[in-house]
């Protein structure tokens, strides 16, 4: 039985070390980090988007498309004025940090 000398094994390892790196490194980063990792849209972002009456507010019908906004609108909606602002918005994104954290 031949036997491998360490320095040789040292060397395998650290090019084998090396080479998952090159090959890990073009990996898709949305793929390996959870979706909920993601940034969220901000208010502004939202308004060009949704806000078809302009109003700078956004109401339940215009959210209807975005799913997530939707299913939640009664928590963001705090005043209960059946409009999203921009407050309103943000205090729901600190919550959501919060409770990932």
């Amino acid at each position: 039985m031949s036997t491998i000398s360490l320095k040789k094994l040292s060397i395998t390892v650290v090019v084998a070390s090396l080479v998952s790196n090159v090959v890990f490194a073009n990996s898709d980063i949305n793929k390996v980090l959870p979706k909920a990792k993601q940034p969220a849209m901000s208010f502004s972002q939202l308004i060009a988007s949704y806000d078809a009456d302009k109003n700078n507010a956004l109401s339940a019908k215009e959210l209807s498309a975005n799913k997530v906004l939707s299913k939640n609108f009664k928590k963001v909606d705090t005043n209960g004025d059946q409009q999203i602002s921009e407050q309103e918005f943000n205090i729901y994104l600190e919550n959501m940090k919060k409770s990932l954290s």
